[in-house]
């Protein structure tokens, strides 16, 4: 009986000694990493009259980092302003493009995103807002 106690405690002790030294592995340190970051955001007429936005990607990492780059504009809704919202302010449209970004460690990037709006809306009444995610984030 002491005997099958003894063989159950072993097997657990075993068992859980087993399972902390993966536990170190599973996370903690896992070397050199990546490290990406919207470091700038500029805007410019495109050709056709479209608004262009130019997002500078930095990656002050050891190594090459890749993520998905959002961006979001805000601009009137037209560009001679008749629009109005509730408030009477001029009535504002949003939209979001994304794009997919490499950065080799420790360069810099840019991106250029086109949108539907004209350049004309958005400095009429415009806002950018920048963001880039990876897939460890």
């Amino acid at each position: 009986m002491r005997r099958r106690d003894t063989l159950r405690n072993g097997a657990l002790l075993g068992a859980t000694g087993g399972l902390s030294l993966l536990a170190g592995c599973a996370g903690g340190d896992d070397g050199p990493a990546a490290a990406l970051d919207v470091a700038g955001t500029d805007f410019r007429e495109g050709d056709s009259g479209a608004l262009v936005v130019d997002i500078t990607v930095e990656n002050a990492g050891e190594i090459d980092g890749s993520g998905t780059l959002f961006v979001t504009v805000v601009a009137a809704e037209s560009e001679t302003g008749t629009e109005t919202a509730d408030d009477g302010s001029v009535a504002t449209d949003a939209t979001r493009e994304k794009a997919d970004v490499t950065v080799p460690a420790g360069e810099t990037r840019t991106v250029a995103v086109e949108f539907e709006f004209t350049y004309a809306q958005f400095k009429r009444e415009g806002s950018i807002n920048a963001e880039i995610r990876t897939l460890d984030e």
